[in-house]
């Protein structure tokens, strides 16, 4: 594995990813300290006798400096399960339980397409095809 896994832009976690700690307990840290500087704390993939990781539960970050381990909660789980972003969602959703806000109330995306069934544009709206005829300029005569 060449490092951890980066998540997909315009996912689920756009804003401060929360979940660190528990993420991080869930796969064998003993303390997770808290807080928006980077603390040090004992990695949890790894046997450790000393600190060599660093954590900032605010930010939603983690950092190995002795194995690969690093990203948000997502990316952990990615890197730990070598699985794809909506499976480590799902873990992510397990560990967390429903009540993560983040992750159960995140707004479902329509589609702008239309089905055949389905009504144009109201007449207040415009189509982004026009009905008009385009005009061409004439250059120079």
């Amino acid at each position: 594995m060449a490092g951890a896994p980066r998540t997909p832009k315009g996912e689920a976690m756009r804003e401060a990813p929360q979940g660190i700690g528990e993420v991080l307990t869930h796969y064998g840290a003993e303390y997770v300290p808290e807080g928006y500087k980077w603390a040090p704390m004992r990695c949890p993939f790894h046997d450790d006798r000393s600190a060599s990781a660093s954590v900032s539960t605010e930010r939603g970050a983690f950092k190995c400096h002795a194995c690969e381990a690093k990203g948000d909660p997502i990316a952990l789980i990615r890197w730990k399960e070598s699985c794809d972003y909506f499976s480590a969602l799902e873990i992510l959703t397990g560990i967390l339980g429903d009540s993560h806000p983040a992750i159960s109330a995140r707004n479902a995306r329509k589609s702008r397409r239309r089905v055949f069934d389905e009504p144009g544009p109201s007449p207040g709206q415009h189509s982004i095809f026009s009905t008009r005829v385009r005009r061409r300029f004439d250059a120079g005569t």
